[in-house]
């Protein structure tokens, strides 16, 4: 057990370094060349690099010293010593790739999209093995521990006045395209995090039983039945709850209109699902 425990320490420090090394790839490659700022401590740090040439690995670190402070007393020790690790990395390489660029574009549109999708990935790669590269994510946390504010709220209102900062120093169109910049990487990171898209069914049918049986048969899906009651007739009623992969979905549906063509049917989006056949939890 002591020994899986230290495997799992060691590939989760492994992969945070790996994910963080990514950002840094993705920033000095596309974001820099593009002359685009970005939100939190990192457009911060952007901006002082335009204008003051500071480094950026340097100048981010710095301005995380007191974040990390504030984090240390107030959020989880293990998520801020995962953090730290993760921001010495980045900003260390931050500093390393300066003035590279793997392809040679002069399109602020490419450098904006690339650079949100390669953010987005490898965030998602340091947040899933529990920590993060500090900034914005560590002032969320605070605020949603103190205050009850979720942390995308807290996240979206200080990224909206740097970005404000960005327009009056570097100009609309340089903002406008951080934007871009931002919003496909909030896409990505929400892809990769959820996984695969999946539905959520219920169905309310007269032919529950039979229904249970082809969907388990058909799909391999397991069922929930729930007690209800028809509001009109008063009749007792099993009400099946389902999860089905998108591609599932049209099988489930033939089946549904097959066993009970009058059955009623609510698909709705699962952000995420967890557990046997999908997401493990572990």
């Amino acid at each position: 057990m002591k020994l899986t425990k230290r495997l799992r320490f060691i590939g989760g420090i492994i992969g945070i370094a790996v994910g963080a090394i990514i950002a840094a790839y993705g920033v000095q490659g596309f974001i820099v060349p593009s002359g685009l700022s970005g939100g939190g401590v990192g457009g911060i740090a952007l901006l002082l690099y335009y204008k003051l040439n500071i480094p950026i690995g340097l100048m981010t670190f710095v301005l995380n010293i007191p974040l990390f402070i504030l984090g240390w007393r107030e959020v989880n020790k293990h998520f801020v010593f995962k953090t730290i690790w993760g921001l010495v990395i980045f900003s260390a390489f931050l500093d390393l790739f300066k003035g590279i660029q793997p392809i040679a574009f002069d399109d602020i549109f490419l450098g904006a999209l690339y650079g949100g999708v390669i953010s987005g990935i490898s965030s998602s790669i340091v947040f899933h093995f529990g920590g993060s590269l500090g900034g914005t994510d560590i002032v969320s946390k605070v605020i949603q521990r103190k205050y009850g504010v979720p942390m995308g709220n807290s996240a979206l209102a200080i990224n909206g006045v740097i970005i404000m900062i960005s327009w009056a120093i570097l100009g609309s169109k340089v903002a406008l395209y951080t934007l871009v910049t931002l919003f496909v990487y909030g896409r990505v990171l929400d892809l990769i995090q959820s996984g695969v898209p999946s539905k959520s069914i219920t169905i309310i049918s007269d032919q529950s039983e039979a229904l249970v049986d082809r969907i388990m048969i058909d799909l391999g899906r397991g069922a929930t039945f729930l007690q209800g009651r028809g509001a009109y007739s008063n009749e007792p009623k099993n009400v099946i709850i389902c999860v089905v992969s998108l591609p599932e979905i049209g099988r489930l549906k033939q089946a549904v209109r097959e066993v009970d063509p009058l059955a009623f049917m609510i698909v709705q989006n699962a952000g995420e699902v967890l557990g046997r056949g999908f997401v493990s939890n572990e």
